[in-house]
């Protein structure tokens, strides 16, 4: 059965969700959320959380989907040892160092790998699972068949698909806008969303880059069919009624049953299907028409005015109090309905409008949901993982054993015991994760009851795990000025340079046709006559070089190396081909002992968006005959121009003066 889960940026979210259908929620807490602007979940709402989801058979996932900075590995570390006490379905991460940390700290805690990661193809996902990865979210950026396709190729690893929600123009975690715009990183949960903000082409102000939202609808049955194994719905900051209304929505999706389509009335911009439906030319255009925000539904449209009285013709009724909206020249006019008639409503100013003008509903005064008292929930017990054995007379508990009467059992007693001992009524609870009853011996509920209460009563924690930094003897060479390895046009450079006796390729981060883009660095090594460096930009680059050891390589700035632990991982996985490092644009502290002796980027400027959308397509609204593939658009914003380039349908934009 395909999963349905939900936002939650506060604990009262993720009960909704749950009252609205979902399977599970995913959520922040307090720190290295991707999420900053969300209230997010203190360590009591976690618990509370936890909890009930076990209570109602449910599943939580915590997001740890920033990069961290090596002062902060510590206190990661210890994040996620509260997070160990407790158990969860999933820690959804970005930084590698972070996966590095699970894989060898944590192994109890499931590692799932987030969108931030960018992982679109079948060696991206491969490269998941080889680092310890249970689940890999993927990119927004695929259309049904691909993700068919990587389906197919990758039935030993959990796949999930973003299906609703706001929609990044770049590729999520190589978006560089927000940073490089404000200072603030999206890589850090800061993003200032520069997407949504306006531009000049020609003299006309439009927003290229403000995405419609995505409503996968009807598609999530594709998705189901193909087992893909949990459905995500983006929103954070959305608040009770966007999550309760949306999970109503997809849980009748999902079950075939007819969708509430109450949820345009919570946060709904004009909407696609996203990528699901992606063909390359001639796609349904991506980016919103003339409104970037919440846009409701269209009900009617005006049919007259006389003062504040206007006429209306409406297809739905709307009452008192519901949020209505006109798109005016100057912009949104947005009022609470007073209603004389099924066709006349008061407006609140005297304002004029048009005849034919398009009524949006924007909010439903009977939708809005009582508050929960958050403070009466429970919290979870703190897990005490547990190994059981039962011989003639005694329980062992771990490594403490308690007297018991045992005679010859006539039936399995496994599952009853278990369960006796996982009841509790403390603040602790037992975990079984090894049972052994060789002799199948009978025992006494109340016996075993006695003895869990016993154990956990003289239980004292262990703090026995403590982080230990990455110490290793350093290596690595010290590489070129990563401005001088770059290509032509893009920061990328697949063809090679030379410099000092050694060529330098650089390998594209995005790719649609892995099989080619490999294949053309095959036969590109045979052509060159130098030692070659192999700059690697993606997972699927991490999984090509593990299988390829007789190549050097070095990690490039799209894997954004921000601390030792990520180095480290590097290092792991390809060993001795692995030569040298440059750390993330982010990165400005020079004094970094990593395994691998990184090379800083000092000021160089990455693009601020690589994206599938096409700026000429999407953008301009331009048709797809006659088109040769290849632009180039100036824009301006506040005095500041900037590259857009189209490239077969793809789109990197670029500040003027790093061209």
């Amino acid at each position: 059965m395909i999963e349905l889960s939900l936002p939650s940026g506060c604990l009262e979210n993720a009960v909704y969700s749950f009252l609205g259908g979902a399977d599970s929620v995913y959520f922040g807490l307090k720190d290295f959320s991707a999420r900053k602007g969300a209230a997010n979940f203190s360590i009591s709402d976690f618990k509370k959380i936890r909890r009930y989801a076990k209570e109602h058979n449910k599943k939580i996932y915590i997001t740890i989907n920033t990069l961290i900075k090596d002062s902060e590995l510590e206190k990661v570390f210890d994040t996620l040892k509260e997070i160990e006490k407790y158990g969860c379905d999933g820690i959804i991460v970005q930084d590698y160092g972070v996966m590095r940390m699970l894989r060898n700290y944590f192994p109890s805690l499931s590692l799932h790998a987030s969108t931030q990661a960018a992982i679109h193809t079948d060696y991206g996902v491969k490269a998941m699972k080889m680092i310890g990865c249970k689940r890999a979210v993927l990119s927004r950026e695929l259309s049904i068949d691909e993700i068919k396709e990587i389906r197919e190729k990758n039935k030993d690893i959990e796949l999930k698909v973003f299906i609703h929600g706001a929609m990044c123009y770049g590729f999520s975690g190589l978006c560089m806008a927000s940073f490089y715009k404000t200072g603030r990183s999206a890589n850090r949960g800061e993003c200032a969303q520069m997407c949504r903000t306006w531009f000049t082409i020609g003299g006309e102000k439009i927003f290229p880059f403000s995405m419609k939202d995505m409503d996968a609808g009807e598609k999530i049955k594709a998705l189901k069919e193909m087992n893909i194994d949990s459905v995500k719905v983006e929103g954070r900051m959305k608040g009770n009624e966007y999550d309760y209304y949306t999970a109503l929505y997809y849980r009748a999706l999902i079950d075939g049953n007819t969708p509430d389509d109450r949820i345009f009335y919570t946060f709904h911009r004009e909407s696609s299907d996203g990528y699901l439906s992606y063909k390359g030319p001639g796609h349904n255009k991506l980016i919103t028409e003339d409104y970037t925000s919440h846009k409701g539904k269209e009900i009617g449209s005006v049919t007259g005015q006389n003062g504040k009285k206007v006429k209306v013709s409406l297809t739905e009724e709307i009452k008192d109090r519901d949020g209505l909206m006109f798109l005016l020249k100057d912009g949104p006019y947005k009022f609470s309905a007073k209603v004389l008639s099924r066709n006349e409503i008061i407006l609140p100013d005297d304002i004029q409008i048009g005849y034919g003008m398009p009524i949006y509903k924007i909010s439903d005064s009977s939708m809005n949901l009582k508050k929960i008292n958050t403070e009466a929930m429970k919290e979870e017990r703190e897990r005490i993982d547990a190994v059981i054995k039962i011989d003639d007379e005694k329980i062992s508990i771990n490594d403490k054993s308690y007297p018991i009467s045992t005679q010859k059992a006539e039936k399995d007693q496994k599952d009853n015991v278990i369960r006796a001992l996982e009841q509790s009524q403390s603040d602790k609870e037992l975990k079984v994760i090894s049972y052994e009853n060789n002799k199948n011996l009978f025992v006494k509920l109340s016996e075993i009851k006695e003895a869990r209460r016993a154990y956990l009563e003289s239980f004292e924690a262990k703090d026995e795990k403590t982080y230990k930094a990455v110490n290793e003897k350093q290596s690595g060479i010290a590489l070129p000025d990563r401005k001088l390895i770059e290509g032509e046009i893009y920061p990328w450079n697949e063809d090679g340079i030379l410099i000092d006796g050694v060529t330098y390729i650089t390998l594209c981060p995005i790719t649609f046709d892995e099989e080619k883009k490999y294949r053309k660095l095959e036969e590109r090594l045979k052509e060159i006559d130098t030692p070659v460096m192999i700059g690697l930009n993606n997972a699927a680059d991490l999984y090509y070089a593990s299988k390829h050891p007789e190549n050097s390589y070095f990690i490039d700035v799209y894997l954004n190396t921000t601390n030792a632990e990520a180095t480290a991982l590097f290092k792991d996985i390809l060993k001795d081909s692995l030569k040298g490092i440059y750390a993330s644009v982010e990165v400005k502290d020079g004094n970094l002992s990593w395994p691998v002796t990184p090379t800083l980027t000092k000021d160089y400027t990455l693009p601020y968006f690589i994206s599938r959308s096409c700026f000429r397509h999407d953008s301009l609204k331009k048709e797809c005959t006659s088109c040769n593939k290849k632009h180039k658009y100036e824009i301006e914003q506040n005095g500041k121009l900037y590259d857009v380039l189209v490239d077969n349908c793809m789109t990197v934009v670029k500040e003027k003066s790093a061209f």
